[in-house]
């Protein structure tokens, strides 16, 4: 099950990826960056990034990292070397299968690529999930730590979600570089050309106007020849700056714009403006001065900052809360009006099955209004198209435009249409909310307005949204349940301990009854008492105190559980309390013919510890050693001083406890086989008490055995210097 503090680590970690993709610029820096953050994060130690070379057909290493200072380890060293193919290694399998992989123990893995390597820097497990994109392996992140690693379902989860991310900012990366070699293979231009370029004279009369620029602004070469670039090209709010600055350079050679580096803002044909970066030069030709302005558009590197930005202040959103419902409401603060005019989410109850909407936003509150009642007024009740469709194929919906009879199709009637028409919708995606491959909800992005018409990228960032809200609605859902349980854990408990003390104390009386009136007739009061009599009186009371001693045991567990002891901590005598606990034994040795072995190293010594709780635990080890030795055996009893703390131990003769069960012995009400438990008296909780009792005095008890050479018990508190 996962915990709140696990649930809330695995949104930490999702973020930090996401902040280190979101301000990384090349693909290398991205992968060390992530390394770095998910090694430390959760506690590895040596970590690589393998990109697939598609050529070759083989994984590379890209990035290493390490928890020491790189370079100095074997790991990096042999790493840097090796290439895998398909199948081969961790990263190859992980390759081959699409999946993550787990190495519990190296040392167990026959075949293992560095597996000397690894286990001399002190490596023992490792494991490895892909880098995915568009349902194909493009990478493999491997890590190794030093201690053994069971499988972690959680941690599977988190990788998958990681790989899924870096895969999508590689495939971006990757575009970007491609259409950067693809500029600088056409481009036939000084350092600082851009895609257009465009000419000018001293009046700002076009001169030249490249094939790019005709792309660019959408006006034919032959058309802007010898016409003011201003004019067609220079949005009109900025206008009369250009002219200014052109006045002032020619008028005093004083140029504030020439040779830099500029983002501005271009006009095409129809009017519509976008940005640019803008460089402008003064060509070295004689005569008078001419001017070329490199320019590019600008708008596809703007959208995807716009959209890295977007995952990233929304996953902030969704790590700072498990509120999920408030959560993805907050979420409209980073869609609108960055990604959408129209917000939408809708959920499934988990108990009922029912659909709800959950989030309806919009900037203007009447449209909000009207959007709800029209909702409210009108229900879809179509199950191939919308949110009923989404639910059920867990695919997204997207409509690049939407045209009038999509519109008409979807009203119920005029009315129904006029409100329809008056939103204004124009472009639609409806993704789904998923969680492990379940479909929680559906998450909606509309514009309206803005007229923005929504592409692929817009579609993979809006269910890269829904993924992660999903995950939110999830992790929220499961600590809800964590807590619920949590609280149900606690209700039992209490009901439990407070049984476990009334019945006690019910007992108790009427046991002390027996024990009393046994005194009295065995002593003599009502009459003489035989031989045989007396006898069957002595059993009676010591099978009296021995349920007394068992309930006893129970109630000092039922306080322990409950919270409700209390601890007097002071100086306490090594010497003194070990007198007394062994006068408090002495019967029982007796009664077997035991000897004790006392060997105390610590007389003068003095612990920290509450006197009587002490006692309690030395007298549960020392019975406990009688009741397992045999008769005529030998139990030893001693202290010695290690350091800052006391050790106690209490060594019996008897028969050893197995390997599997030290631990075992511990637990509340449990006892191990005949061969160790003798004659099974007790209810298997005193050595609980005893850890327990010790624990909450900064100490603990332990236990060493070898089968047929007897069991040690260490007690260990702090020592009062």
């Amino acid at each position: 099950m996962t915990t709140p503090h696990g649930i809330e680590q695995r949104l930490a970690l999702q973020y930090e990826v996401s902040r280190a993709l979101a301000e990384s610029d090349t693909i290398a820096e991205a992968a060390t960056r992530v390394l770095e953050h998910v090694g430390t994060h959760l506690g590895w130690a040596r970590g690589a990034y393998w990109a697939f070379d598609d050529e070759r057909q083989e994984l590379c290493p890209m990035a290493i990292w390490s928890r020491v200072v790189p370079g100095d380890n074997a790991y990096e060293t042999e790493t840097k070397k090796l290439r895998f193919r398909i199948g081969e290694g961790l990263p190859g399998h992980v390759m081959q299968s699409g999946k993550p992989a787990w190495i519990a123990a190296i040392e167990t893995d026959p075949g293992l690529p560095r597996k000397k390597t690894l286990l001399a820097e002190g490596l023992r497990a490792g494991f490895g999930f892909p880098v995915v994109h568009g349902g194909r392996v493009i990478g493999v992140i491997e890590f190794f730590t030093e201690q053994p690693e069971a499988e972690s379902e959680s941690l599977l989860q988190t990788t998958t979600a990681i790989g899924f991310q870096i895969g999508q900012f590689i495939e971006r990366k990757r575009a970007v570089e491609r259409e950067r070699a693809a500029e600088l293979r056409n481009a036939a231009v000084v350092e600082l050309a851009l895609d257009s370029i465009v000419t000018i004279d001293r009046h700002g009369r076009i001169l030249e106007f490249n094939p790019a620029a005709e792309r660019t602004f959408g006006y034919k070469r032959s058309d802007v020849i010898g016409k003011p670039m201003a004019e067609l090209i220079v949005p009109p709010a900025f206008r009369a700056a250009h002219y200014t600055g052109l006045e002032r350079y020619l008028a005093t050679g004083e140029a504030h714009v020439l040779g830099r580096r500029l983002e501005l803002e271009g006009m095409r044909s129809d009017g519509s403006v976008f940005p640019v970066e803008l460089a402008i030069m003064r060509v070295p030709v004689p005569g008078e001065p001419v001017f070329t302005s490199y320019l590019r558009d600008v708008s596809a590197q703007r959208r995807t900052a716009a959209r890295q930005k977007l995952l990233l202040d929304a996953s902030a959103l969704l790590a700072s809360s498990l509120h999920y419902e408030q959560t993805l409401r907050n979420i409209s603060r980073v869609v609108i009006p960055a990604f959408a005019d129209w917000y939408t989410v809708d959920v499934v109850d988990p108990k009922t099955g029912e659909v709800h909407r959950l989030v309806v936003e919009h900037r203007d509150p009447d449209k909000v209004a009207l959007a709800n009642a029209m909702a409210e007024k009108y229900r879809d009740t179509r199950e191939d198209r919308g949110v009923a469709k989404v639910l059920r194929t867990g695919e997204t919906e997207w409509l690049r435009e939407i045209p009038n009879e999509v519109i008409r199709d979807a009203a119920m009637n005029a009315e129904h249409g006029r409100m329809l028409e008056e939103l204004g919708l124009r472009s639609y995606i409806l993704a789904p909310l998923k969680a492990r491959n379940t479909v929680l909800g559906a998450i909606g992005f509309v514009s309206a307005e803005s007229g923005r018409l929504y592409d692929e990228d817009d579609v993979a960032i809006a269910e890269e949204l829904g993924r992660r809200a999903g995950q939110a609605v999830e992790n929220a859902r499961l600590f809800s349940e964590v807590e619920e349980q949590r609280e149900l854990l606690q209700q039992a408990n209490r009901a439990k301990s407070a049984f476990l003390a009334a019945m006690s104390h019910e007992l108790r009386t009427p046991l002390n009854a027996i024990i009393g009136y046994t005194d009295l007739l065995t002593t003599g009061v009502h009459g003489a008492v035989s031989d045989p009599q007396r006898d069957r009186l002595e059993r009676i009371k010591r099978s009296a105190h021995h349920l007394v001693g068992l309930i006893n045991d129970i109630l000092s567990f039922a306080r322990l559980e409950a919270g409700r002891l209390t601890y007097d901590i002071a100086r306490v005598s090594v010497k003194e309390v070990l007198h007394a606990a062994e006068e408090l034994v002495a019967p029982q040795m007796v009664k077997k013919h035991l000897r004790l072995d006392r060997r105390d190293e610590s007389a003068g010594e003095l612990v920290c510890a509450d006197r009587e709780k002490l006692l309690q635990i030395l007298t549960n080890l020392l019975s406990n050693a009688v009741r397992h030795s045999p008769e005529n055996g030998t139990i030893v009893l001693a202290s010695r001083r290690d350091k800052s703390e006391i050790v106690f131990r209490v060594r019996d003769s008897g028969p050893g406890i197995p390997d599997d069960k030290l631990e075992e012995i511990f637990h509340p009400f449990v006892q191990v086989e005949d061969t160790y438990a003798g004659d099974r008296q007790g209810t298997g909780l005193g050595l609980s008490i005893s850890r327990e009792l010790a624990r909450a005095m900064h100490g603990d008890v332990t236990v060493e055995s070898e089968l047929g050479k007897g069991a040690t018990f260490k007690v260990t508190l702090p020592a009062a210097d």
